[in-house]
């Protein structure tokens, strides 16, 4: 599989270039250039610059021209594009954060992001730390700014977040074992003063790290998954579990990630026919909204499961390779309304599979290079436009992409890939980061939103 994966190409800015173009256009220098890099995996880099310069006439216009192999170019409006010839790279989006948040005024005390998430009305973020502490802040006023609100929620390291749907509560889980529930109920106005928030209540039932947690529906029913190799069902109400399901086909095989949402409309005519057929258990009366899920959980050993939540059973189970060949699957994402599920490997590679064939295996594979893919999420292109504008003289009868993933890698290189029939593409670079990685990347209305090892979480507006 991995030697029939397409190879992507990689183009990066100056994380700063911003800064130098406003030095040019506040007359501080009547030029000056940063570095342009573009990469594609088994051929020779390229390495440029990207020279700034005021125009004579129209003193509020910069002028770019690119040098030594690369190109550069401005669209208005904050829309950048690099290109290489060279390497048969085209003009490739360069999206820049509308916004970077900083919980700390020192960036020298900035802690490592260990857990993210944004609220689905977008009014508010969090980000959990190895100390076991949790900060939520609303995403209105400055971009450097103290939390609203801040948990000490467990006792090491914070390994998942995620907002229940009404975005006033939020679920966090960590490396003691445990998972909590935090009241998030955003400040009533910007002058607010940072409360502490004592969780509502503990869940407590894994013998190892929680590694990635669901919200079932509305949020009466959640899900964990744990390097201890289980998948569990809890009832929100109580605090009390209510199924364990074994990972790996009952060998307990370490769970790295989870993605649940409604069971598609053909399941059951593929290799999940089988499992289908039997009688499903016993619905327990504390259970909401479960009958028609399913839940894909990304293992250790390089493969992933689908487990139906009506019959708590495993139904379909991708192949591990050779031994030597193995790469823990780090992030995993399910599409219900595509029929999509997207995976990323620890060695750097995305598959792409349609949900109705699993056994047929992934309709597309690609990556960039060999680094760990962090997190992956998809976007919904059709509203969220991170292209750039189309040539006037191109077509308005394009192909239409059938989606796009927004991917998190541990080289500090977050992109949003296209897919379309004829394969993948990279759409757009998210750039800003300075070598650091980025562990996170999520979506809320029409923005992207990424978290790093530098402490900053990045917000991408769509244009």
């Amino acid at each position: 599989m991995d030697a029939q994966a397409t190879v992507l190409p990689i183009c990066t800015v100056q994380h700063d270039f911003q800064t130098v173009v406003k030095d040019v256009l506040d007359g501080l220098v009547p030029e000056d250039t940063f570095w342009v890099s573009c990469y594609k995996q088994g051929e020779p880099s390229v390495h440029g610059k990207a020279t700034a310069t005021l125009d004579e006439r129209d003193r509020n216009l910069v002028l770019y021209e690119g040098r030594d192999g690369v190109q550069f170019r401005s669209h208005g409006q904050d829309r950048y594009s690099v290109g290489c010839p060279a390497l048969s790279i085209d003009e490739t989006c360069i999206a820049t954060p509308v916004a970077s948040y900083q919980i700390s005024v020192d960036l020298r005390k900035q802690s490592q992001i260990t857990a993210f998430d944004v609220a689905p009305d977008g009014s508010q973020f969090a980000t959990g730390y190895h100390d076991g502490s949790v900060h939520i802040r609303p995403t209105s006023g400055p971009s450097v700014a103290p939390p609203s609100a801040t948990s000490k929620a467990h006792v090491s390291t914070v390994t998942s977040l995620r907002f229940f749907p009404s975005s006033r509560v939020l679920l966090t889980a960590g490396a003691d074992f445990s998972l909590s529930i935090l009241s998030a109920d955003p400040p009533e106005s910007s002058s607010y003063t940072t409360t502490k928030v004592n969780p509502a209540r503990t869940l407590r039932g894994h013998t190892r790290a929680v590694t990635s947690t669901a919200i079932i529906a509305r949020g009466r029913n959640v899900l964990s998954g744990s390097k201890d190799g289980t998948i569990r069902l809890w009832d929100m109400p109580s605090g009390s579990q209510i199924r364990t399901l074994a990972a790996g086909t009952n060998h307990f095989v370490p769970v790295i990630a989870l993605s649940a949402g409604e069971r598609w409309n053909t399941y059951g005519s593929g290799p999940e026919a089988e499992s289908q057929s039997t009688s499903p258990e016993s619905l327990d009366p504390r259970e909401v909204d479960t009958a028609d899920k399913v839940v894909f959980c990304a293992l250790q050993d390089g493969s992933f499961e689908l487990f139906d939540l009506r019959t708590k059973r495993a139904t379909f189970r991708s192949p591990i390779g050779p031994s030597g060949a193995r790469s823990a699957l780090q992030a995993i994402a399910y599409s219900p309304e595509r029929h999509a599920l997207a995976t990323g490997s620890a060695s750097g590679l995305t598959s792409i599979y349609d949900v109705r064939s699993l056994g047929q295996g992934p309709t597309s594979t690609f990556r960039r290079n060999e680094a760990p893919i962090e997190d992956i999420t998809f976007v919904d292109l059709s509203a969220a436009r991170f292209s750039l504008p189309p040539p006037e003289s191109s077509s308005s009868q394009g192909t239409s992409s059938e989606f796009g993933l927004a991917i998190a890698t541990e080289d500090g290189l977050p992109y949003i890939a296209e897919l379309h029939s004829s394969g993948p593409r990279v759409l757009t670079e998210l750039v800003g980061t300075d070598c650091d990685a980025v562990r996170f990347v999520k979506t809320a209305g029409h923005d992207v939103w990424s978290a790093a090892d530098d402490g900053l979480v990045r917000r991408y507006k769509s244009q």
